[in-house]
């Protein structure tokens, strides 16, 4: 190995690798850079002779530059001693794995900018980028508090706390918590991961640096009211990361901020799936087959889609059609909605990939489950093989008012139900009603019959509530759009495939 004065001396300046020697103007510390870790010792730097104060260690692990301070010089003087230079062996890394981004996370990483706000399709590598900024941040700022915050506990752990322990090299791992999710490193400092659900628990703490992972989708007073004074004793930066989530939302305000900011402090960026680097173009065009357009606008584009006007944008004319007919060698697909009045059940078959709905049952007048049990008979006989999709919720909900879940009386009625045990997402629903009328690729699966008027209207004519991203339910035609959803989710879920319910059938 050659020696530290020979390494220094042969040492040059690159972008990507940092390999040099610097003094600062006033000499109270030397900055030592390489490429590689090397065991340092005393008796070496005693033969270098530069007299400081402070000795800091730079180690260069692929393009990730970490700032060590090792040890204080007892003398500024050549022939300098050490201080405690046992210390110094601890902190040498080896083994430890390179790190590295890609060009779009590069841009980020190296901005300056105090706060930093990128917006970024799925799949981008948003969660490897804040743990390399928090790792950098704990490793510049010795003894200071970093945060990684994501919209839950257990998204914080299953998204970064593997990540994070993988970057970290064990030697400079003071203590770990896997219940609190923290990590102290020998320097100092702290990095902790939070959920956001409750964001009053995160007040009272002082940060030099935070990463709102998936931002869109917390709360706005989490960044307002918490992280932001938090911030301001130490001056601490923040970057903001997630994937878009409608422009009636917080964070799309702060996007649009960033392009007015007056104080300079702040800049943004917009990077898609490809541009991300992490999944090839033929994956992301079949996700495209997948999605309905605005869906895919915004998880792979990183579109701020605007969420007024129609819930269901896909649908048109083109979903209409007399050919959606029963085919009674088919089970019989039933979507139900359990409200008291009107309670909705959308009826169809499913051939192949596509979903013909040829009827609707609309009961008034306070229907009850039992009521519309019987009048499913009462159409379709008691020999038709009947699969009931029904509203999740009804799986606890008594609306018969008898002590008998809405679930249980359909099974009683000789219906098998397929549904998840927690309900629904309503954004989900929406995404998979329209994927289903039209695909981001343009194919139709599925077609529905003229005599279904309700459902028709609803199609037609539901919005979403202003400045909410919710679908108005004071329009009141949304129960049939309801039991469509439901039907449509659990028939070919093409959001979620994972979330949908499994039951057994009856045998014949």
């Amino acid at each position: 190995m050659r020696s530290i004065a020979e390494k220094i001396c042969c040492a040059t300046v690159y972008c990507s690798t940092f390999s040099a020697v610097t003094r600062s103007q006033n000499s109270d510390f030397l900055r030592i850079f390489f490429s590689k870790s090397v065991l340092w010792s005393a008796q070496a730097l005693s033969h270098w002779g530069w007299g400081c104060k402070v000795v800091h260690l730079y180690l260069s692990a692929g393009n990730l530059l970490i700032h060590l301070r090792l040890f204080d010089c007892s003398t500024p003087t050549r022939g300098v001693g050490v201080e405690k230079p046992v210390n110094v062996l601890p902190m040498t890394v080896q083994n430890a794995p390179p790190l590295s981004l890609r060009w779009a996370q590069g841009q980020v990483f190296t901005d300056k900018h105090r706060f930093r706000v990128l917006v970024a399709g799925r799949r981008f590598g948003k969660s490897y980028l804040s743990c390399v900024e928090l790792l950098r941040g704990a490793i510049n700022n010795p003894g200071e508090t970093f945060f990684y915050c994501a919209p839950t506990y257990r998204m914080a752990k299953d998204i970064a706390w593997k990540v994070l322990k993988k970057l970290v090299p064990k030697p400079w791992i003071k203590t770990k918590n896997e219940t609190d999710l923290k990590l102290e490193l020998v320097n100092g400092s702290t990095i902790e991961l939070k959920g956001t659900e409750n964001a009053m628990a995160l007040r009272g703490r002082s940060l030099s640096g935070v990463v709102l992972d998936e931002a869109a989708f917390m709360d706005a007073e989490v960044w307002f009211e918490v992280i932001r004074p938090a911030l301001a004793d130490k001056q601490g930066w923040a970057l903001f990361i997630s994937t878009p989530d409608g422009t009636a939302s917080w964070f799309y305000d702060l996007w649009c901020y960033c392009e007015d900011d007056p104080t300079t402090e702040w800049r943004r960026w917009c990077y898609t799936t490809i541009e991300g680097g992490n999944v090839p173009a033929d994956e992301v065009e079949a996700a495209r087959a997948q999605l309905d357009p605005r869906t895919f606008r915004q998880e792979f584009e990183a579109s701020f889609e605007n969420l007024t006007g129609l819930v269901a944008i896909s649908f048109s004319d083109d979903n209409i059609s007399t050919d959606a007919k029963d085919i009674s060698i088919q089970p019989l697909l039933l979507g139900v909605d359990f409200n008291v009045d009107p309670m909705s059940g959308i009826c169809a078959v499913k051939d192949a990939d596509t979903l013909y709905v040829f009827d609707e049952i609309t009961l008034t007048g306070g229907a009850t489950t039992w009521d519309f049990a019987e009048e499913v008979t009462r159409r379709y006989g008691v020999d038709r093989r009947v699969i009931a999709c029904p509203d999740p919720t009804g799986g606890a909900r008594k609306t018969s008012g008898v002590g008998v879940t809405d679930h249980a009386i359909l099974r009683r009625s000789g219906f098998t139900v397929q549904s998840p045990r927690s309900p629904w997402k309503i954004r989900d629903k929406i995404t998979a009603v329209n994927t289903g009328l039209m695909d981001a690729s343009g194919a139709r699966r599925v077609k529905i019959h003229p005599r279904c008027k309700e459902l028709i209207k609803s199609l037609r004519t539901l919005t979403y509530a202003p400045g909410t991203g919710l679908p108005n339910k004071n329009l009141g035609v949304d129960h049939a759009f309801d039991a469509f959803g439901y039907l449509v989710l659990q028939q070919f879920n093409l959001a979620k495939p994972e979330a949908m319910g499994t039951t057994t059938y009856r045998l014949y």
